[in-house]
C-alpha cells in the first residue's frame, strides 16, 4: 500500500488492498525496473510513502526496420510453461515513427513444497500489449494499450469449516485437502482482468519541455469460494469493477549546468462498484475517489555539492456507499488534504567516495479498504475489519466518532558510495518515523457462513522503522566477480512499546559469478551461484494460538483483559538458507541471436516458511524449481 508502482509511466491502479495482490503487469513488457527509496519519490504523490517501483518498457523504434524476440520458459515446479513474443519496427522513409506488439501466455499447475503438493495453486495467464508513436528531438506523441488476464488458484487447505479444523490446520504436517498434482483450478480461486490505455505527448520549447499524459484503467476482479447451495460455488463471492482516469501535466525547465527544475499537476478520478448478484455483503463498499496534487522540484549543482528539494500538496475526496453486516445502507463523504516536502544533497568527498542524504516529510490518507473492510480476504485466508467498524458490534461508525488521523511520516536516508579499482561498495541507512501508522492487527478467531478464519482489524499506532542496506562488488579477476548484499530492518510500535507483526526479517546473500565473453562458438557464457540466508524474525509479538483462544472462550476468559499488546497465531518461523544456481550462453547465427539459460531455485529443496506470507499458517513455501529458458532475438 505504501509502495507505488508506475507501469509504463502510469500509476498502477487495481484492487490492491493487500500485499498478496500482485500488480497486474506482464513482466515481459519491462526492459528495466527502477526502485526509488529516497526523497525524490515526492513527485509521485501520497501513496509513495514507502517508495516507488518504476517498470519501464524499451523505447519505441524511430527508424525503419523489423525486429523482435520470442521467449519460451519451462519450470519444473508447477510444470509451468510460458511463451512470450514481441515484434516491433519503424516506417520506411518516416524517421521518428515506431510501433510494437507483444503478448504472453502462461500455464502452471499445482506448485509443490519439498514434501507435498500445494493443491489448487495453478495459474492461467494471457496478456498482450501494443504501442505506437512518433518521437523527434523537439516533439513526441505515443499511445499504448495493454490487457492482463489471469486466473489464480488459492490453496485449498486454507478453507476451514470448524474451529477444531483451524486448530489442526496450523499444526498438521500438510494442509487439508492435499491431493496429487493437477492443472485444475477450482474453488477457491480468483479471476482478474486489467486494461490500461495511455496517451502521452511532449514538446520542447526554447525555455523547457511540456509533458502531458492521460491514462485509463479498468480492473475487474472476481473471487470464488466454497459455497453451500446449488451452483453457488460458480457465483463469485466478490465481484468488483474499478475504473480509473489519471491526468498528468508537467513543465520541465531547460537544463543548465547549474540548475534544473519542474512543476506539475496530477489528477485522478476513480469509481469502484460491486457487481450485483454475489448474494454477499461486499468486502469493500462502492466509492468514488477524486484526487489531485501539485508539485515543484528543483536541483542546483555546485562544484562538489548537488542540492535538490521539492514540495507537494495533495487533496483526496471519497464518496462511499455500502452495506453493513445487518445489510443496512450507509453513506459517507470524506476529505483529506496535506502537504509534503523534501530536501536532499550529495557531495563528492574525493575521487573514490561520495555521500548522499535526504530528509522528507510525507503523508498518506487511508484507503477505502482500510476504513471499511468487512469479511473474508480470500488471498490472505483471513477475516478483516476496517478502522471504522466498531470493535464489539462491527457497526459502521462516522469518521468523526473515531480517533483517526492521517499517516504522517518523517524519513531520513543516507547513502555512502565507495569505488576503488576492482571494489565498489554502497551503504544506505535510513530512519522512517510514521505517526498514525495503519496496520492489520491479529485480533481473534471468528466463524461465518464462509468458514472459520483468523480475524484481523485495522488499527493505528506510531511506528519507527530503522534499516540499513549494504551491497558490494569485488572483481576478483577478469572473469570472476563476488557480490554480497545485506538488508537489515528493525521496526517497533513506539506508542505501545511493542513489536509490530508481519515485518520482514533480516536478509543476507552473496553471489559468485563467472563470465566468459567469448569461448569458441559460445558468446556471453556465465555461471552464477547465489547463497541466501533469511534470519528468524526475533522481534515478533507474543503468540496466542487458536487452541488457547478457543480454550479461553470456552472458560469465559478474556485473554486480552490485562494485556493488550500485539500477538500472532503462530511463532515466527525459523531462519533458512537457500541455494540458487544458474548458467547460460548465447549463440549467433546471421541476424538471429539465441540466449539459453538454465537455473535452479532452492536447489537443496529446503523446507521453510516465510514470515511475511500469511499462508505460513497452513503450508511451507515451494521446493526446488528448475527453469529452462530460450530467447530468440531477431
Amino acid at each position: 500500500i505504501r509502495v507505488l508502482t508506475i507501469n509504463n509511466g502510469v500509476r498502477q491502479e487495481g484492487q490492491q488492498w493487500g500485499a498478496e495482490h500482485a500488480p497486474e503487469i506482464d513482466p515481459f513488457i519491462a526492459s528495466n525496473i527502477v526502485v526509488i527509496k529516497d526523497a525524490s519519490a515526492i513527485k509521485y504523490g501520497t501513496d509513495a510513502l514507502g517508495g516507488v517501483i518504476i517498470v519501464n518498457p524499451p523505447e519505441l523504434p524511430t527508424k525503419a526496420g523489423l525486429g523482435g524476440s520470442l521467449n519460451s520458459i519451462m519450470q519444473s515446479n508447477g510444470r509451468s510453461g510460458i511463451l512470450s513474443g514481441m515484434l516491433e519496427g519503424g516506417i520506411k522513409n518516416q524517421t521518428g515513427w515506431g510501433w510494437r506488439l507483444q503478448g504472453t501466455a502462461k500455464r502452471s499447475g499445482d506448485f509443490s513444497t519439498p514434501t507435498y503438493v500445494l493443491t489448487n495453486t495453478g495459474i492461467k495467464e494471457l496478456n498482450f500489449s501494443s504501442g505506437a508513436g512518433y518521437h523527434s528531438e523537439n516533439l513526441g506523441a505515443e499511445v499504448f494499450f495493454s490487457h492482463f488476464q489471469s486466473e489464480i488458484g488459492i490453496l485449498k487447505g486454507t478453507s476451514i469449516g470448524s474451529l477444531e479444523d483451524l486448530e489442526t490446520a496450523m499444526s498438521r504436517p500438510e494442509p487439508q485437502y492435499t491431493t496429487g498434482f493437477s492443472y485444475t483450478i477450482s474453488e477457491p480461486h480468483q479471476e482478474v482482468n486489467h486494461n490500461l490505455l495511455k496517451v502521452k505527448g511532449h514538446a520542447l520549447t526554447t525555455n523547457g519541455e511540456w509533458r502531458l499524459q492521460y491514462g485509463f484503467q479498468t480492473d475487474k476482479r472476481k473471487e470464488f469460494d466454497f459455497r453451500i447451495g446449488e451452483d453457488l460455488s460458480k457465483t463469485p463471492a466478490i465481484d468488483l469493477l474499478l475504473n480509473t482516469h489519471t491526468l498528468e501535466a508537467e513543465w520541465a525547465m531547460k537544463d543548465s549546468e547549474k540548475r534544473t527544475g519542474s512543476f506539475g499537476l496530477t489528477g485522478m478520478a476513480q469509481n469502484n462498484s460491486n457487481v450485483y448478484g454475489t448474494k454477499r455483503i461486499p468486502f469493500i463498499p462502492n466509492f468514488n475517489n477524486l484526487s489531485g496534487g501539485v508539485f515543484a522540484i528543483s536541483k542546483f549543482v555546485f562544484a562538489r555539492w548537488t542540492w535538490d528539494g521539492g514540495i507537494r500538496y495533495d487533496y483526496r475526496f471519497y464518496h462511499v456507499a455500502g452495506y453493513d453486516f445487518k445489510n443496512a445502507l450507509y453513506k459517507a463523504d470524506l476529505a483529506f488534504h496535506n502537504a509534503s516536502a523534501t530536501t536532499g544533497a550529495s557531495i563528492q568527498l574525493n575521487s573514490e567516495q561520495s555521500l548522499n542524504f535526504s530528509l522528507s516529510s510525507a503523508w498518506r490518507p487511508p484507503s477505502v479498504a482500510e476504513l471499511y473492510s468487512l469479511g473474508t480476504h480470500q488471498s490472505a485466508a483471513a477475516i478483516e475489519y476496517g478502522l471504522l467498524l466498531n470493535d464489539t458490534t462491527n457497526e459502521v461508525r462516522e469518521i468523526s466518532d473515531v480517533n483517526f488521523k492521517n499517516e504522517q511520516a518523517v524519513k531520513w536516508v543516507g547513502t555512502h558510495h565507495f569505488q576503488r579499482k576492482k571494489v565498489q561498495l554502497e551503504t544506505t541507512v535510513y530512519a522512517n518515523f510514521i505517526l498514525n501508522y495503519i496496520y492489520l492487527r491479529p485480533t481473534g478467531v471468528t466463524q461465518n457462513i464462509r468458514g472459520v478464519y483468523p480475524y484481523l482489524r485495522y488499527t493505528q499506532t506510531d511506528a519507527l522503522f530503522l534499516g540499513a542496506d549494504f551491497s558490494g562488488t569485488w572483481q576478483i579477476n577478469q572473469n570472476l566477480k563476488l557480490n554480497p548484499k545485506v538488508s537489515l530492518l528493525r521496526a517497533s510500535d513506539q506508542r505501545n512499546h511493542d513489536y509490530l507483526v508481519f515485518i520482514p526479517a533480516n536478509r543476507y546473500d552473496v553471489t559468485l559469478r563467472y563470465d566468459e565473453p567469448t569461448r569458441l562458438w559460445l558468446k556471453n557464457f556465465f555461471f552464477e551461484s547465489k547463497v541466501k540466508y533469511t534470519s528468524r524474525q526475533n522481534r515478533a509479538p507474543r503468540v496466542i494460538s487458536v487452541a488457547e483462544l478457543n480454550d479461553a472462550h470456552d472458560q469465559g476468559i478474556n485473554v486480552f483483559n490485562d494485556d493488550h499488546t500485539n500477538f500472532d497465531f503462530l511463532a515466527a518461523p525459523n531462519g533458512y538458507w537457500l541455494l540458487n544456481v544458474s548458467t547460460g550462453f548465447s549463440v549467433s547465427a546471421k541476424k538471429v541471436k539465441y540466449d539459453f539459460r538454465l537455473s535452479a531455485e532452492n536447489l537443496l529443496n529446503t523446507s521453510y516458511r516465510e514470515y511475511t506470507n500469511r499462508f505460513r499458517y497452513y503450508a511451507n513455501e515451494v521446493g526446488s524449481n528448475f527453469i529452462l529458458s530460450v530467447k530468440c532475438n531477431f
